[in-house]
């Protein structure tokens, strides 16, 4: 697997180098040719680390709702971690491109919703707190 995921880096680093020096224009795509191209290499490991975290998970009293378990912790997590991929690979391709205030307004944003998106949990946790206070 990492022998597959390092020959598609850099050959698409290098067909980037190549088309920059002959059309610049092009270059762009051919990076995010190159990134959805990892990405689809990645998605295999990433299913079957997710299914690990899941599992495990299932066995934790966290955040699971009724029924215990943590599935809602583990979709909590699962979006952040998607956040996280998406916003940074987003940044570096505006960095890439010469954008660096763009790629930092995108890392903004990315930490944004991910703090709207555990709100709830950030909420429950003082309430709990406040409930063990108040005794």
């Amino acid at each position: 697997m990492v022998w597959k995921l390092t020959a598609a880096a850099v050959l698409a680093g290098m067909a980037a180098l190549i088309v920059r020096q002959v059309k610049p224009e092009f270059a762009m795509f051919v990076q995010l040719g190159g990134v959805a191209a990892v990405a689809l290499l990645l998605l295999d490991a990433m299913r079957e680390l997710l299914g690990t975290v899941d599992s495990m998970l299932s066995f934790a009293p966290v955040g699971g709702g009724a029924g215990g378990g943590g599935s809602g912790s583990f979709t909590m997590l699962a979006k952040a971690l998607g956040i996280c991929i998406t916003t940074q690979l987003a940044a570096d391709v505006c960095r890439d491109s010469g954008s660096s205030s763009l790629a930092n307004l995108v890392e903004l944003g990315g930490r944004l919703l991910i703090l709207a998106l555990t709100l709830p949990l950030l909420k429950s946790m003082a309430e709990m707190a406040v409930g063990l206070i108040r005794g």
